[in-house]
């Protein structure tokens, strides 16, 4: 959609760098916030140089703060590529660098929910629970049981980690009971995600590791990937799901994803729902969570890769959009809704 010349010019009137930024972030609302954190960015960066001896003069601080505002609003690059990470869940800070999916709010707040869920419903984290299941039943209208659990560890599992924005929200978010503890893999096959989400780990390992969880990021291809033995709690993902049609849309995908972020962890479809829950049979996994783009995918997986060991249904976000296909085995209690 075209800007209207309007919005440009009261832009211009408050500064040359909120006008820099209009073009991609489309609003003056959404300029200033990001006008905001670039700044904070620079003055954090230039107060570090300056702790350190280094000279920094405020020509210095205000060409930085330019040049970033230039390459965002004009060059489209993405915000969190500039400013090197992203806020994710209660505490975390997620890096983030070029070649890797920057973690999404859609993410973030399925995460948040499912996590949480669980630690309120499932019998590992509180034995016997309700208050939490009945809630989430009436949500969803799923008729739910809970049954007990007698391993001493909680496990997830998270295909196509990327940064490892999910593994660490789920680290963050389920607190083991007492002589209990939880662990989260993740896995990805690009060993650039791999490093970031190690990283990732190393920086916000303060935050989950108190409570006796432990995360581990792995180098592997999904569709070549055998779980048989590892006994996992849950599957959760968000595969590359981005359709050819979409993708080469500016209506579904912005100009700065298609030119910067990587193609392979967004073009996709329902080969990686059906390996991922090919996975969950082979493994006896309870419960799966993935992400998807809208209701007809949901429609798409529960056709080709629910069978009848499994029950489903499907989460919206919080503008509206069918964020998540949500699968379990009769058998299991269903808690992860």
């Amino acid at each position: 959609m075209r800007l209207r010349p309007g919005i440009i010019t009261r832009a211009w009137r408050e500064s040359s760098n909120l006008a820099q930024l209009v073009p991609e972030v489309r609003t003056i609302e959404s300029a200033r916030s990001e006008l905001r954190w670039i700044t904070e960015y620079v003055h954090e960066k230039m107060t570090d140089r300056a702790s350190k001896g280094m000279k920094v003069s405020e020509s210095d601080l205000q060409s930085k703060i330019s040049h970033l505002c230039y390459l965002r609003g004009q060059k489209g690059f993405p915000l969190q590529y500039l400013l090197g990470s992203q806020p994710f869940g209660d505490s975390l800070d997620i890096k983030c660098r070029r070649g890797v999916l920057i973690p999404r709010w859609e993410t973030e707040e399925w995460g948040i929910k499912i996590a949480q869920a669980i630690r309120r419903s499932h019998p590992f984290f509180t034995a016997g629970a309700r208050e939490g299941v009945d809630q989430l039943s009436a949500e969803t209208g799923s008729e739910m049981t809970v049954s007990e659990t007698r391993s001493p560890t909680f496990k997830v599992l998270d295909l196509c980690t990327g940064t490892g924005c999910l593994a660490l929200l789920f680290a963050e978010q389920l607190r083991p009971p007492m002589g209990k503890s939880v662990y989260v893999e993740g896995v990805d096959i690009s060993q650039n995600a791999v490093e970031l989400a190690r990283r990732n780990r190393a920086i916000n390992a303060g935050v989950f590791e108190q409570y006796g969880t432990s995360v581990v990021f792995t180098y592997a291809d999904i569709f070549a990937l055998d779980i048989s033995s590892d006994h996992f709690d849950i599957i959760i993902a968000n595969p590359p799901y981005v359709s050819e049609e979409h993708y080469y849309s500016c209506r579904h995908t912005t100009r700065s994803v298609r030119r910067f972020e990587p193609k392979h962890a967004l073009l996709g479809g329902i080969d990686f729902y059906r390996k991922i829950f090919q996975l969950a049979r082979e493994g006896a996994v309870p419960a799966v969570v993935c992400e998807v783009a809208d209701q007809w995918q949901v429609d798409e997986i529960v056709e080709e890769c629910i069978d009848d060991e499994l029950e489903a249904t499907r989460m919206s976000d919080s503008a509206g959009t069918v964020r998540t296909v949500i699968a379990w085995r009769k058998e299991s209690s269903a808690w992860i809704i």
